[in-house]
């Protein structure tokens, strides 16, 4: 029950206030990555196909996201398999003259581990039983004028851990080009399987930063391409990761 009031908490309140933007847009694409890296936690060590659809009205937002790597080199049941994800992500948006303020809920799926779909169980006895990971977010987006982005987000759905995560950013332009410098903190329940971290502490666990160009192809298309180092302090770890968008 308090995990639906915090919900509701999250996502209704803003709702009851007029949204000037009702219009109903429907979206999809495509990325293609070097590598899946979330976090600093590179998950299934292979480029990855990445498309999403996506829906939006009345300030929300609804999209379906996968990721599907190329190489199979996840280990389910003694045999190799390819990592793939399907998340759904529902967000709420509110502008404000310094910024829009977002709330958000993450449900992470893993097809690759066999679990049926259908499977929304939680923590038993300490052990993950469900297949799907339930995370809530709330979150600041700044102005062109001053592009801080700030977010902090919780698991509420099977996870063992009560994992707390942290980040902060912010873009600037270096020679009409932007640039991206980003730092997460995260912390865990006695020990972090997700992130790495002992002891409940709080440690700096995702950190770099990121640019992005369009490639002019012809007067009507420009191909969208960005690079992030990513690197993970806590446990001394570097990730170059490169995404062609379309």
């Amino acid at each position: 029950m308090k995990k639906i009031l915090l919900l509701i908490l999250l996502f209704l309140p803003i709702f009851i206030f007029s949204q000037e933007d009702k219009k109903v847009n429907l979206n999809t694409g495509v990325d293609f990555v070097s590598s899946y890296n979330w976090r600093a936690i590179d998950f299934g060590n292979s480029p990855a196909i990445q498309p999403y659809i996506g829906l939006s009205a009345y300030g929300f937002d609804f999209t379906i996201w996968g990721s599907y790597s190329i190489m199979a080199n996840e280990v389910v049941n003694e045999n190799k398999v390819p990592f793939t994800e399907v998340d759904l992500v529902l967000r709420y948006s509110y502008s404000l003259d310094f910024g829009t303020l977002y709330s958000e809920m993450v449900d992470f799926y893993y097809p690759f581990l066999g679990e049926k779909f259908s499977n929304y169980k939680g923590v038993e006895d300490g052990v993950s039983k469900g297949a799907h990971w339930l995370n809530l977010a709330i979150g600041y987006q700044g102005p062109e004028s001053f592009p801080l982005s700030l977010k902090l987000d919780f698991g509420i759905l099977n996870d063992v851990d009560d994992n707390i995560y942290f980040e902060a950013g912010y873009t600037f332009d270096v020679d009409k080009t932007p640039l991206n410098l980003f730092f997460g903190l995260a912390k865990g329940k006695e020990k972090s399987d997700l992130y790495g971290i002992e002891d409940s502490k709080v440690a700096l666990i995702n950190c770099g930063l990121g640019t992005s160009k369009e490639i002019k192809i012809t007067d009507n298309f420009s191909l969208p391409i960005s690079t992030q180092l990513i690197t993970n302090p806590y446990a001394s770890k570097v990730f170059l990761v490169f995404k062609v968008s379309l």
